[in-house]
């Protein structure tokens, strides 16, 4: 019964594959999409400030929302 237990285990190992590229390459791609992705993310900042409406009150020179009568 070893023999047999030895010869499923030696085929097992020549079943393993290989991976096609260096455990390094695959962090590589990993790292440079990453890297891409944050780009992109960070090419995003301030736009909510910009595209959002004028709030009531700011952005006119002629404020009227002014109690007391003073200007800026």
């Amino acid at each position: 019964m070893s023999d047999r237990v030895l010869a499923l285990v030696t085929e097992g190992e020549e079943a393993a594959r290989e991976l096609p590229m260096p455990v390094i390459a695959y962090f590589l791609i990993t790292f440079a999409v990453f890297l891409v992705l944050l780009g992109i993310t960070w090419s995003f900042r301030n736009t909510a400030y910009k595209v959002q409406a004028p709030r009531r009150g700011e952005g006119t020179h002629g404020n009227a929302s002014r109690s007391d009568g003073t200007h800026h």
